[in-house]
């Protein structure tokens, strides 16, 4: 069950926040996934990622997140279990997935969250399938370690 193995705490910023903000809170965190809030509804998130790669069009690390968030929140149900968190992951190609009970988010479920719960060997070859890079439309199995995750 995902409610076994997902992050209870849910760091969360606010739809003013600043780039700046957002990337201390993820640093004193240690995160890199950080849902964002407004009027206390989840509108988007942010990761690291997407700050790193909106690096050349920041023209100030005070400016509002709002510009660089993602809006398709993708959610999975408490009551499902780690290959339907997969299948999800699969589907949108997100490591992370915010994890609802009825109309309330409880928790955050991250790809780490699942190989480090998993026994099975052969889990990361199959989780390498979830991700391609795609380059000059040629698919490549993207580079998976720790860190990526």
């Amino acid at each position: 069950m995902i409610s076994e193995i997902m992050s209870k705490k849910i760091i969360y910023g606010n739809l003013n926040s600043s780039i700046k903000d957002i990337s201390k809170l993820m640093k004193d965190n240690n995160i890199g996934f950080v849902p964002i809030k407004e009027n206390n509804k989840y509108v988007g998130v942010i990761t690291d990622r997407d700050i790193c790669l909106s690096i050349p069009s920041i023209s100030n690390i005070n400016d509002s997140v709002k510009s660089y968030i993602t809006n398709n929140i993708v959610y999975i149900d408490v009551n499902s279990n780690t290959s339907d968190a997969l299948k999800q992951m699969s589907k949108y190609k997100v490591k992370r997935l915010l994890v609802k009970e009825k109309d309330n988010i409880i928790g955050i479920l991250s790809l780490s969250d699942i190989l480090n719960y998993t026994d099975n060997n052969n889990l990361i070859s199959s989780i390498k399938t979830i991700f391609y890079i795609h380059d000059n439309n040629q698919n490549h199995i993207a580079e998976i370690d720790e860190f990526y995750l």
